[in-house]
């Protein structure tokens, strides 16, 4: 049965709780703000900030992208989202996950994905739906902040499935600007297929920040395009005890 409309206000809030809820009793064992430029040959393109939480065997992870202005003339597309889920030993495992997504011309997009189901709302005039859940652990997840190369197999973005075969794992130096981060990482080439049968691919360069494994760079190859960038910007930001003061905030919602 489709969801009412109003339940754009209603949600997204609910589904931001609801991940921060398993996590009280736990204490904080990791946590930390990334920040990402995203370039596309001379353009930026955006800022990706992600941040990601561990508590025992429980993960978050949130975070929001933004357009630059100078893309906007191009294309735009603004988001947040927020995973949660389980922590073992081979990484993330993702039980929930919803994100909320404005692209050009003011198109809203809502899609929250739980255990056994997925709800999408496609249009500000539309009603949620619901779909069938896609498989595997959603695409920030596996690529940002997998300790090592996924090899899960299966990805989502909230609403379809994509295959990410991973083709090779080499260690590498990578060399960058002032800004970003230069040294050794572990590169990770993946093929991603979609659900219409679209080939991309995807390397991402993993290396250790303060005792954290994650993606410093992720560069995605787009057939007739320039390729795309994240870069992970310097300084990082780790923290302590920064669950008690979001629940704190939380009312304000």
């Amino acid at each position: 049965m489709p969801l009412p409309c109003r339940a754009i206000l209603i949600y997204p809030v609910l589904a931001l709780v609801l991940a921060l809820t398993p996590s009280l009793a736990a204490a904080d064992t990791e946590s930390g703000t990334y920040h990402y430029d995203a370039r596309m040959a001379f353009l930026n393109a955006g800022a990706l900030a992600l941040e990601l939480h561990r508590f025992g065997n429980e993960y978050e992870v949130s975070g929001e992208f933004q357009t630059s202005r100078t893309m906007s003339s191009y294309y735009t597309w603004n988001g947040i989202f927020a995973a949660t889920g389980r922590w073992e030993g081979h990484g993330p495992v993702t039980t929930a996950y919803m994100s909320r997504t404005v692209s050009k011309d003011d198109d809203l997009k809502i899609v929250l994905t739980y255990d056994d189901s997925a709800h999408v709302l496609d249009g500000p005039d539309n009603d949620f739906e619901v779909i069938k859940k896609p498989g595997g652990i959603d695409l920030i997840s596996a690529l940002f902040f997998s300790p090592s190369c996924y090899k899960g197999g299966l990805v989502h973005d909230g609403e379809d499935t994509y295959q990410l075969n991973l083709r090779s794992e080499k260690q590498k130096v990578l060399k960058s600007g002032s800004n970003y981060y230069s040294g050794e990482v572990v590169n990770c080439d993946y093929s991603v297929v979609d659900h219409k049968q679209r080939k991309r691919r995807i390397v991402v360069s993993l290396a250790e920040i303060a005792g954290s494994t994650v993606a410093v760079q992720v560069r995605a190859k787009i057939p007739i395009f320039p390729d795309a960038y994240f870069r992970l910007r310097l300084p990082f930001e780790t923290h302590t005890n920064l669950r008690t003061a979001q629940v704190a905030a939380s009312p304000a919602l």
